[in-house]
Parts: C-alpha cells; sequence; structure tokens
C-alpha cells in the first residue's frame, strides 16, 4: 500500500509550514492569529484553505462550523487527513456554497490569484450573511514588485486605492490594517518594525534598531523555527506581548496612511450591500 505524504510539495503558491521560509511562514501565521478575534461561535469559511493548518487553527478558536475551500483536490485530502478539518473542492470565483450560509468569510492571499477579483468578491457578498464579516489580505502592488519580482501564481495584484474601491462598492463598513511596514516616517513607532527607518541613516542607528528587535521577537530567529513550524496551529493561538508587536514586522496593525508603506493590506468589511 502506497504511504500518504505528510507534508505538500513546496511550490511557493501555498504556504507550507515546514517548508516555507521564515518570513513567509511568519506572514500567514500572523494573519490567521489576527482572524483568531472574529470567529468565536461564528460559521466560516476558509478560502484557499491551502495545507489546512489556518483552517483549524480557526476551528480551535472557536469557530461553531468551518469549512476550508481549495481548488486542489491533492491539497484538500491533505488538509483532512492532516488537521481532520471539512475542506472542500472549490472555485474561488464559485464559492461551493449556499446564499447567505456563512457568518464570516477568511480569505487571505486569495485575490490576486484570481483572473476576476470583482468577481471573487461578489461571491463573498453572496455567502454571507446579512451582518457578516469578510477578512481578505493582498500584496502592495504599488512596492511589492520590489521585494519579490514577478510571482508566477498572481493575476490580479492590486494598489490600495483599487483594493479599497472594490471592496467599498461592495460593503458598508470596510477597515484597512497593514502588515510588514518596507518604510515608516521619522516620527511613526511603525519605524520600530519596518525594513527601512531613519534611525538607518545614522552611525549605529539602524543595528540599534535591529538589536532591539532581536530581543523583543527572539522567537523569529532561525535557529527557534524548527519548534514553531512544527506547531502551526498552537503558534497561530499564541498572543504577541505588547514589545514584541511593537518590533515585530509581521504583526498586524490598524492602517496610518501617511506613516509607514506597508508590503501587505489586510482588510475587514463587513455589512454587504
Amino acid at each position: 500500500m502506497k504511504s500518504q505524504k505528510t507534508t505538500l510539495d513546496h511550490t511557493g503558491e501555498r504556504m507550507v509550514p515546514e517548508k516555507a521560509d521564515n518570513a513567509t511562514f511568519w506572514e500567514h501565521i500572523h494573519r490567521y492569529r489576527f482572524a483568531t478575534q472574529f470567529v468565536n461561535k461564528k460559521s466560516v469559511i476558509d478560502i484557499a484553505c491551502g495545507e489546512g493548518y489556518g483552517t483549524a487553527a480557526l476551528q480551535r478558536a472557536g469557530a461553531s462550523n468551518i469549512i476550508g475551500v481549495d481548488i486542489s483536490e491533492e491539497t484538500c485530502s491533505h488538509a483532512r487527513r492532516k488537521y481532520g478539518v471539512d475542506a472542500r473542492v472549490g472555485d474561488a470565483m464559485k464559492i461551493p456554497l449556499a446564499d447567505k450560509s456563512v457568518d464570516v468569510v477568511i480569505s487571505f492571499e486569495t485575490i490576486e490569484h484570481v483572473p476576476d477579483p470583482a468577481r471573487f468578491l461578489d461571491e463573498c457578498v453572496r455567502v454571507l450573511k446579512k451582518n457578516g464579516i469578510a477578512v481578505i489580505s493582498t500584496p502592495n502592488a504599488s512596492v511589492y514588485f520590489e521585494g519579490t519580482g514577478s510571482n508566477p501564481f498572481h493575476c490580479s495584484e492590486m494598489k490600495e486605492n483599487e483594493f479599497l474601491d472594490l471592496l467599498k462598492s461592495r460593503f458598508e463598513i470596510c477597515t484597512l490594517f497593514s502588515q510588514r511596514p518596507r518604510d515608516a516616517v521619522w516620527w511613526s513607532p511603525r519605524g520600530l518594525a519596518a525594513d527601512h527607518w531613519f534611525m538607518d541613516n545614522f552611525r549605529g542607528g539602524g543595528r540599534i534598531t535591529r538589536g532591539m528587535r532581536s530581543i523583543f521577537c527572539s522567537h523569529l530567529k532561525d535557529r527557534n523555527m524548527d519548534k514553531f513550524r512544527n506547531k502551526p496551529i498552537e503558534t497561530i493561538l499564541e498572543r504577541d506581548k505588547t514589545l514584541s508587536a511593537l518590533f515585530n514586522p509581521y504583526a498586524i496593525r490598524p492602517r496610518r496612511i501617511n506613516d509607514e508603506t506597508p508590503w501587505y493590506f489586510i482588510a475587514v468589511v463587513s455589512s454587504p450591500k
């Protein structure tokens, strides 16, 4: 009898906890950590659930019912086998659920993968109940290519105004958050977690900032990674300490338009029109 793989192949299309680079791992962990606050006693769908660790964490966080959806049968089968979650094959532009059937839609790094983002959001509206909530992330197209170059799996990267226009035309309430500041103005505390800050211009300044980040976010270091990679659900369900969150580039914070340029946006939208 052929043995089942315990780890998905790492192609770069989906985050595989055991194999992803450190930045990708922590980006996804913190997105799901952020989402846990919205799911308690709610019916939830996790669109593009991938490997399944996030769906399982949201279930553990108190979701009354959760369904993961991914376009790959192999991936869904892996998620069911490894985590025991309800993972179903489906297209993000044709979500396999009835109208007004869930309280919360979770969709991380999905919208940039679909050829028609508007249709995808229409599907999110369709499956959400009257006062439903959606939590959606996407890269900031204004800067994303600087860090990664072209991504062969992306076909609909958006700038901030494009992302917001699509969301606001479909939801009454839209709150934007940010993740991984590329840079920040000199007066902003976001600089403590940014790739580039004014302190970098002073001799030893950047070293001081990086040293403090190393102290307060020691868990992000390479030598600590295995224990987190092997327990992604438990890692998602942990909480950052205050100082750790201040220095942690992966922590999600309310968007501050004049203070920072982030690599990623996370929108929390509600009350579908």
